[in-house]
């Protein structure tokens, strides 16, 4: 993926995959995965925190604060 792509290019491909897979993964688990891709270390800096979206259905406001700041 690209690495140079704007925080909402990367919630509308997030949001374009979660779409696509029809329910077969969690939002959490789209959305850490593509930011893995995208954007390596911001993924590492969360994983395994609390703020880990990846066995979660829905994206808090606070992961999106700190990944946009990240960003």
């Amino acid at each position: 993926m690209n690495k140079n792509i704007s925080y909402q290019e990367f919630i509308d491909k997030v949001q374009d995959l979660h779409k696509k897979l029809n329910g077969q993964w969690r939002l959490g688990q789209v959305y850490y995965n593509v930011l893995s891709n995208c954007r390596p270390s911001i993924a590492e800096s969360i994983r395994s925190t609390i703020h880990d979206p990846f066995h979660k259905d829905e994206i808090s406001k606070e992961l999106e604060n700190i990944v946009q700041s990240k960003w």
